[in-house]
């Protein structure tokens, strides 16, 4: 009689499991870490409560734009437009606004409103037209910048008194844009992850011809996507305005290609389907945190982006696998 043996299964090691699953999370979160101990040790200025407070500020601004660029990746597509849509939202509120109290509401409903209207249009001639989004957002770029410079070209209008507070406000140590944000970051996680859109949003991004096939509201969902981001860009737009106070036309410049850039330092893949907001959360803060040292350290405008440029290359170069982006 022969007996068999059975050789010993090997434990997994629970680092490469982890490093498997939350490659970019693991990378992106490791730098973080990395460079805030960099920043605490380079300048004395970096750990006092006004830089870190200015620091979320900045986080705030542009983490709001990267939920709605999150969102829009996600799914297979790109917004290219949100820049924009901040630049002309700072000008029509600061118009609308004009420094009187009674018309901070009206400011505030009439830029939400005008990106609800830009949204659906993006939507509109992706859906319907079948232009590819990198194109048709690309084009709502050009004609939105086209139409704020038509506005004026120099700073115009002023901000509601009250709305000026809110920049000053916050909820405890945390300032009103950054809380915001994080408010904002929280209920599109739990969208994302725990309803039937944020379901059909991963859906549509992983094949929408699969999708398509098992009945997934493929239209519909685009038209919510593309609205909402629009929206997270008008708001932005606002929340510059109480920080500067006056409608100014620079405002908005490069955020369409920060906001993807944070987006995919997060993780998510280009190609849709795969990624989350607890990503992007990590890349907002990596761009936030390295512009802010760089200024501290009173860095070259050049120098800035070049090594801006080099730790991008290299946190997606670390976690880069086949078919992730």
């Amino acid at each position: 009689m022969t007996t068999s043996t059975i050789a010993p299964t090997t434990a997994p090691n629970p680092l490469a499991v982890l490093w498997r699953r939350h490659a970019p999370l693991v990378v992106i979160y490791g730098l973080l870490i990395v460079l805030f101990l960099l920043a605490a040790f380079l300048s004395d200025r970096f750990l006092t409560a006004r830089n870190l407070s200015n620091l979320l500020r900045q986080a705030g601004f542009l983490g709001i734009v990267a939920i709605g660029q999150t969102v829009v990746i996600l799914s297979g597509g790109i917004d290219l437009s949100v820049g924009s849509v901040v630049k002309l939202s700072v000008l029509v509120a600061a118009l609308v606004m004009n420094g009187h109290e009674t018309n901070m509401w009206l400011g505030i409903a009439a830029v939400l409103g005008m990106g609800v209207v830009i949204g659906l249009l993006n939507a509109t001639v992706i859906t319907r037209l079948h232009v590819a989004p990198f194109i048709a957002t690309l084009g709502a770029y050009g004609i939105l910048r086209g139409i704020s410079l038509w506005i004026t070209t120099k700073p115009v209008g002023r901000a509601s008194p009250a709305w000026l507070q809110f920049y000053d406000s916050g909820i405890g140590p945390i300032a009103g844009p950054a809380a915001l944000f994080l408010v904002l970051l929280v209920v599109m996680m739990v969208v994302l992850r725990r309803t039937r859109f944020g379901r059909h949003v991963y859906a549509i991004g992983g094949s929408e011809q699969v999708a398509r096939l098992s009945g997934i509201p493929i239209t519909r969902v685009k038209y919510g996507i593309y609205t909402m981001c629009s929206v997270m860009a008008a708001l932005t737009g606002l929340l510059y305005l109480s920080r500067m106070g006056v409608g100014d036309p620079v405002v908005g410049d490069g955020l369409e290609l920060q906001s993807v850039t944070a987006v995919i330092l997060g993780g998510t893949s280009l190609f849709g389907g795969r990624g989350g907001l607890v990503g992007t959360l990590g890349g907002v803060l990596l761009l936030a945190l390295m512009g802010n040292l760089l200024v501290i350290l009173n860095v070259n405008q050049w120098y800035q982006q070049l090594i801006q440029g080099l730790v991008i290359i290299g946190a997606v170069a670390l976690y880069k696998q086949k078919g992730r982006t």
